[in-house]
């Protein structure tokens, strides 16, 4: 039930939330096991779940086909990305922190990446229709919103440079993904 509060005060009440997720001393495994974990299949199970409704409604000619193989693929490398992506975008909040003057407490710059990520990944349970990704959209700014919120009141970057901060990490993010989605799949994984 806690959890179910986190998230939802984080979505709806989200300076109020950061206010109180400062204050607390949240572990490492309670964020993996309550939050990373749980959020980031969503995204998995909707878009397999959509894959095999769509694959067998759609017609030949407007539809795609997927096999029963690559659905699978798919879903597991959208779970490990979802993951990967929280552990990095936290790496990386501790890595410009030398720059901003923050916190560079990795478990806390987590917090902040992990609650942060919290409508991106809930919007990940609209994939069942592809069309829905439109919600991600949405749910990416409402993200952005989220990290520089935290950024100052969990990271305590200064006011005036909590927007560069999120946009300088969420830069080196793309970058980062990027190069590794390039690597892996040179390297036959993908």
């Amino acid at each position: 039930m806690e959890t179910l509060e986190r998230i939802v005060g984080i979505v709806l009440r989200p300076g109020k939330e950061w206010e109180r997720i400062a204050t607390e001393d949240t572990s490492i495994d309670v964020l993996i096991r309550r939050y990373i974990v749980p959020l980031s299949l969503l995204a998995p199970i909707a878009t397999s779940i959509g894959m095999h409704v769509f694959d067998r409604a759609w017609d030949v000619d407007g539809g795609y086909r997927v096999p029963p193989g690559d659905i699978f693929a798919a879903a597991a490398t959208t779970l490990f990305a979802s993951i990967a992506s929280v552990f990095a975008l936290a790496g990386i909040f501790v890595l410009l922190s030398r720059f901003y003057g923050s916190t560079r407490d990795f478990r806390v710059a987590l917090k902040v990446a992990t609650y942060g990520a919290v409508p991106l990944l809930l919007a990940g349970a609209t994939l069942v229709l592809p069309v829905m990704a439109i919600v991600a959209v949405v749910a990416l700014v409402h993200s952005l919103y989220l990290y520089s919120l935290g950024a100052k009141q969990v990271l305590m970057v200064k006011r005036n440079e909590q927007a560069e901060f999120v946009g300088i990490a969420m830069l080196l993010l793309s970058v980062a993904s990027t190069f590794i989605g390039a690597l892996a799949s040179h390297l036959g994984f993908f």
